[in-house]
């Protein structure tokens, strides 16, 4: 299953204004319907949350890289 880690502890950290960091929610909100529809899951641990599907092509199609394929 691929799958990525989602941390959104930086999600707004770079937005200027509020204005910024609004789009940037809406714009995030509106890709994690995307993700919902397309039969993305997430898993929430203790330290961590994590975003899969069980078809790696619809999730490369996202664009995503797996955890397992990062060197971080």
């Amino acid at each position: 299953m691929a799958s990525f880690t989602w941390d959104e502890s930086t999600l707004s950290a770079d937005c200027p204004t509020l204005e910024a960091m609004a789009k940037r929610f809406e714009d995030t909100a509106a890709l994690m319907r995307r993700l919902d529809q397309n039969g993305f899951e997430i898993q929430n641990n203790q330290a961590s949350r994590k975003i899969s599907h069980r078809n790696t092509r619809v999730f490369s199609r996202f664009g995503f890289v797996t955890d397992e394929d990062s060197d971080f």
